[in-house]
């Protein structure tokens, strides 16, 4: 994190700490001068006059939410289903470690995937998917451009729709569609599971690779000259959040990973100023922080709220994996309760003028990202004047020696 040391008390011109060592600090503050006296004043003693301190109203501009459509990598449980805010979908990657050569050549028979429930409370209507391509842990997930031609059929029903039953975790396969898997690496792709009713807000849960004692598996029967049934451990799995509606709005979120990028109108501000304070401030849209997380408390507690850090991205293109990581501005803890949220730029926009930093815009996430499932909302530069985000400013201009 950028030091919290004020960069006027450290990274003045010499000529403005000759300043400050003479006792003139708070005549720059001031933008005064001792009254004339037979001596002259001070400034007229060091042939200078002092900065002037000007505080300003800064405006946002170029505020976008972008998606990282990374899914959590790492849960107990994945999720099928959809609430007021997301659709849940599964993916789940199978291994296929220990398939020998006579396996490769032999025909399938038949084949299922046992998905053990953790909770179905009533029959949750189904479309299983080949994804196209294989999914680790981790990986980023697009499934909106899943087409009917990639459905894998119920081979005992020859219906693209299926039902998945508390009391039933084995699902069948077409032969055929897990043969391709097993006679060509290349097409070894992921399974997608889409709950495929629009209107009923309901959830099902189902056991995580994590648990390995009970997690999902592939089972294929092998014909001649195998003649024999192979379990394939699925390898992994998340829930694919993805949400339900739009807004204009800025929402930072993780489980459905958004950050919130924005740039300053940093030009309107001269290069050798220096920064005494500077902070940005969003009004929070109500009722919109959804999430817990821990406070710094000893020991730490839960709480109801989020934790949004602020950092300047490498590169301010989303699509570059620079975008992903920067320099680290602060982070701050936003209670439910909270209105707005400000985060702290004084050193940020010193240093972005010194040409230290540089000019990438900013952008906020969630801290430790693909961790659990919250957001919250932000007015962005669509809001009316009240709500819209400002950065708040004090700077002085340099001493002017005669």
């Amino acid at each position: 994190m950028i030091s919290s040391r004020c960069p006027h008390a450290r990274m003045r011109l010499a000529a403005f700490s000759l300043l400050a060592a003479t006792g003139l600090a708070l005549s720059i503050f001031s933008c005064s001068q001792d009254d004339p006296n037979t001596l002259g004043s001070d400034s007229d003693l060091l042939g200078s006059e002092p900065g002037l301190v000007s505080q300003d109203t800064i405006g946002v501009f170029a505020d976008t939410v972008y998606a990282m459509k990374t899914p959590i990598a790492v849960e107990q449980e994945i999720e099928l289903g959809m609430d007021s805010l997301y659709t849940r979908a599964l993916i789940l990657q199978p291994s296929f470690s220990g398939l020998t050569d006579q396996m490769k050549t032999a025909s399938v028979t038949a084949a299922s995937l046992r998905l053990p429930p953790v909770e179905v409370a009533t029959s949750f209507p189904v479309r299983f998917f080949g994804y196209g391509k294989r999914y680790a842990q981790g990986d980023t997930v697009n499934i909106d451009a899943l087409a009917d031609s990639m459905i894998l059929v119920d081979p005992e029903t020859n219906s693209d729709d299926r039902h998945i039953e508390f009391a039933d975790a084995l699902h069948a396969l077409e032969p055929a569609d897990v043969e391709t898997w097993t006679d060509d690496d290349t097409k070894r792709e992921a399974i997608v599971i889409e709950y495929t009713d629009t209107t009923n807000e309901r959830m099902a849960r189902f056991v995580a690779v994590e648990n390995t004692d009970s997690a999902a598996s592939l089972f294929v029967t092998f014909g001649s000259p195998v003649s024999a049934e192979k379990r394939f451990s699925v390898v992994a799995d998340a829930t694919v959040y993805r949400p339900r509606y739009t807004t204009t709005n800025l929402i930072v979120s993780d489980g459905y990973p958004r950050r919130v990028y924005f740039r300053t109108q940093i030009d309107s501000l001269a290069k050798d100023a220096s920064v005494h304070t500077a902070r940005i401030r969003f009004h929070i849209v109500p009722n919109t922080n959804r999430g817990t997380t821990t406070d710094n408390s000893s020991p730490p507690k839960s709480v109801k709220g989020v934790r949004l850090l602020l950092y300047i991205p490498d590169d301010p293109d989303p699509t570059k994996p620079e975008f992903k990581n920067g320099q680290r501005i602060t982070e701050q803890l936003v209670l439910r309760a909270a209105e707005t949220v400000d985060f702290p730029l004084t050193n940020a926009l010193f240093l972005i003028l010194q040409g230290t930093l540089k000019d990438n815009g900013f952008a906020i996430r969630m801290k430790d990202e693909n961790t659990l499932l919250r957001q919250v909302e932000l007015y962005g530069t669509d809001a009316p004047d009240s709500l819209r985000p400002q950065v708040f400013v004090t700077t002085s201009t340099p001493a002017v020696f005669h």
